[in-house]
């Protein structure tokens, strides 16, 4: 990734700096800014619609912002113009200003709706993991040796704050294992990213571990053994009090009805089996949380059951009674399949996509739940997008992103597309966006804290990562 320092950092007044973030910039010339008509620079409390100070900057000259107050949740945004035509746009994670002087934070700036190359290679995998950490970067982890039944334990982290990709943790410090599933474990500061469940030398994973990103090398991976834990193809599904539910997954025996919970508490964490079981066995489901309300009930849909057939109806796990309701009557879903992605949308609705039926044929037909009418067909997918071993991602303003996989004839695509719920009639709109440069199928994708989207693995060699610009919508 190439960088520009724009200015330097100086004071301009007792209570307010000059701040100029360093600008890093895509490596292929397709997602490139440049070149720009002007350019205007702001800074805004994160959340915030309104400017705190704002300047404008025609072509060549020199950039800086001065009159930046003290804060700590300061965003600085950066939008470039044609004409008049916003055609690049980028912002900085939030950042602390104050008397001790100006932060030089980073700030990733292309072309809006593009995918923009990086010059950072992470490791090559395949069905990895990707997740934001408390800080808002984005941690890789997971996954297989592309074309192996190898699996890798090396954890990467890019931070946008620093543009920088880094081995967080390595073998022997984290166990290589496949079929594992991450979560954000605790709240606030006590937060971990839990990798829970596995397979290891082809038996269960008996034993969760704890991602610490800020603790030293050599301790950012803790162990935690427990038998309990030990099935493969689950879900595991954050709540919004810091708990993180673990649901289905086969062991031996075949698909589980059970139903763990995980806690944290003064940096030691617990499992717990909790009563309820699924009325379906279950595995290679999805378990989607409604809502961030304390007691958000969690839609569990799909799967496969012990002959290997998509399970029809859904469950609804109620964490405050930690049980199932046993009044949830739309269950049924269109389509059975396996292999889905879930996704709540801003409404409240759930989006279900992609995935094989009972054939093991892709299944095109989009769905839509919601607690009021239950799953209903609104669409299909584009024939050119993925349907298996895609990614979908929710961008800032309420939308998803969907990016590669295999389309209906197993092709691996570079296509990428937009899914929007229309708030008024509930209908859902998909379509085309910038192609990734590409083909990727079982990678990983996450939103990092700046509202881009980190994209990377799924392919056969080592291949750059890539940022995905949202439009400038929704992230303030």
């Amino acid at each position: 990734m190439r960088a520009l320092v724009l200015c330097a950092c100086a004071a301009c007044a007792d209570n307010a700096v000059v701040v100029a973030p360093v600008i890093d910039v895509p490596a292929n010339d397709s997602a490139s800014a440049f070149p720009l008509d002007e350019i205007v620079m702001s800074a805004a409390h994160q959340g915030s619609q309104a400017d705190l100070v704002s300047q404008t900057f025609s072509s060549g000259q020199q950039i800086s912002l001065p009159g930046v107050p003290f804060a700590d949740d300061l965003v600085i945004h950066m939008t470039g113009r044609v004409g008049t035509s916003e055609v690049a746009y980028g912002r900085t994670c939030p950042v602390a200003v104050n008397a001790s002087g100006a932060p030089t934070p980073h700030l990733f700036f292309s072309r809006s709706v593009k995918f923009a190359d990086l010059e950072l290679i992470p490791e090559a995998r395949e069905s990895g993991h990707a997740i934001t950490d408390v800080d808002g970067a984005g941690l890789i982890l997971g996954g297989v040796v592309p074309g192996t039944a190898m699996p890798t334990g090396q954890i990467e982290r890019f931070d946008p704050k620093s543009g920088q990709l880094a081995l967080l943790a390595a073998p022997p410090e984290v166990t290589p294992r496949i079929g594992a599933v991450p979560a954000a474990l605790g709240t606030g500061g006590d937060t971990r990213i839990a990798m829970i469940g596995g397979m290891v030398s082809g038996v269960g994973a008996t034993f969760i571990e704890l991602v610490e990103p800020d603790a030293p090398s050599g301790r950012r991976v803790e162990r935690i053994d427990d038998a309990q834990m030990a099935r493969w193809d689950l879900t595991a599904t954050a709540l919004t009090d810091g708990r993180v539910i673990a649901i289905g997954g086969r062991d031996p025996t075949g698909p589980s009805s059970a139903v763990d919970e995980v806690s944290i508490a003064n940096g030691t964490a617990t499992v717990r089996v909790l009563r309820a079981l699924l009325v379906h066995p279950r595995y290679g489901h999805t378990a989607t949380r409604l809502g961030d309300d304390v007691g958000a009930a969690v839609l569990v849909a799909g799967g496969l059951d012990a002959a290997g057939v998509p399970v029809k109806n859904a469950e609804l796990f109620k964490p405050l009674s930690e049980g199932f309701s046993a009044t949830f009557t739309a269950t049924a879903m269109v389509v059975p399949r396996s292999g889905h992605r879930a996704v709540l949308m801003p409404d409240g609705s759930v989006l279900i996509l992609g995935g094989v039926d009972a054939t093991n044929t892709p299944v095109a037909t989009i769905e839509l739940f919601t607690l009021d009418a239950g799953f209903v067909s609104v669409g299909q997918l584009p024939a050119n997008a993925g349907l298996t071993e895609f990614a979908a991602t929710p961008l800032p303003d309420g939308r998803v992103l969907l990016t590669g996989g295999r389309t209906i004839t197993g092709t691996v695509t570079d296509t990428a597309f937009i899914a929007r719920v229309d708030p008024i009639d509930g209908s859902v709109d998909v379509v085309a966006t910038d192609h990734m440069s590409v083909p990727r199928a079982n990678h990983s994708a996450t939103l990092l804290c700046d509202g881009t989207v980190l994209v990377s693995g799924g392919t056969s060699d080592a291949a750059p990562a890539a940022r995905y610009n949202p439009p400038a919508l929704g992230r303030r």
